[in-house]
């Protein structure tokens, strides 16, 4: 695979965003950067009915591009900043432009009037079939750069954690990966989050043999997590680690515990469904609650 950070862009304040964080990403990866414009394509009847021979969608394709790189080269004059546009399907093109990519950058919308936020129909797909890791990045406040500014509740010029969610019923190697290299190269702390909510039989909790049960059970559960993820400490021993894992609700617990974290970084099971994109309820939680860029990682 090329060493290369992609990145959608269509205009909106959503995709400014991601652009700035993909280009942070790509300049302390040491890779290039690929911005990406998809020009939605007409219908066979649109065409048909009202043909488009103007030369309005290569202009506007331009000055997406244009607007995307300006700035870029100031803010980073050692990155390298290639342009891609093409016409078609987002989603697909970014999903086959994933196989070629070490990383997929896209925005996501801004808060829905339910109070969650708009994956919209280019992102969820996109997480769901893309061969690589993907990041959905917000644009926080209005501000396409806000999300540069460090956290309130971080200590002047400390980096913000990389939060990441592991569950102990499949394998993460992947997800593990992913997470020690990112802590590793923001010179951040890495917070191994697990959340367990105990089946309906362990439902009298006022008892106090079942409490102790379940402290118990959490006790264990938490040392099945530290177990895990030894072999990476070992790996990467300069990355500080804390785990923990809590009673809670998991995707509840992430998007909590990454509030004032930098990433928040969860696993997608590659497995298909012929019902539509397929990303499991913990990873579609957090893509619709989370503030914190989320970095979704496809393992086996």
């Amino acid at each position: 695979m090329a060493h290369l950070v992609t990145a959608g862009t269509d205009g909106t304040p959503e995709s400014t965003a991601a652009v700035r964080w993909a280009a942070r990403e790509a300049t302390a990866r040491g890779a290039p950067l690929q911005l990406v414009h998809v020009q939605v394509a007409d219908s066979a009847l649109d065409q048909l009915v009202a043909p488009d021979e103007s030369d309005e969608p290569r202009r506007h394709t331009e000055e997406v591009l244009h607007e995307a790189t300006a700035g870029l080269s100031d803010d980073f004059p050692d990155l390298a900043v290639s342009t891609k546009s093409a016409t078609g399907e987002p989603a697909r093109l970014l999903t086959e432009l994933s196989e070629t990519s070490d990383l997929l950058v896209i925005g996501s919308r801004g808060l829905s009037t339910l109070g969650g936020y708009l994956v919209g129909s280019v992102a969820l797909p996109a997480v769901a079939h893309a061969q690589c890791p993907v990041v959905l990045v917000r644009a926080r406040a209005g501000s396409p750069q806000a999300d540069e500014a460090p956290a309130g509740g971080a200590a002047h010029g400390a980096p913000r954690p990389v939060v990441a969610g592991v569950d102990l019923s499949h394998p993460c190697d992947e997800l593990l990966d992913f997470a020690f290299e990112t802590a590793g190269r923001r010179a951040a702390r890495l917070e191994i989050r697990h959340g367990w909510e105990p089946p309906a039989y362990y439902g009298a909790r006022t008892l106090p043999r079942a409490t102790m049960a379940l402290d118990e059970l959490l006790a264990e559960r938490a040392a099945a997590v530290t177990a895990k993820v030894r072999p990476w400490c070992e790996k990467h021993p300069d990355v500080e680690v804390d785990v923990r894992a809590f009673l809670e609700q998991p995707a509840a617990l992430l998007v909590k515990a990454a509030e004032n974290g930098a990433l928040l970084v969860v696993g997608r099971r590659q497995r298909t469904s012929r019902f539509g994109p397929h990303v499991g309820s913990v990873v579609h939680a957090v893509m619709h609650h989370s503030r914190t860029p989320v970095a979704v990682v496809p393992h086996m």
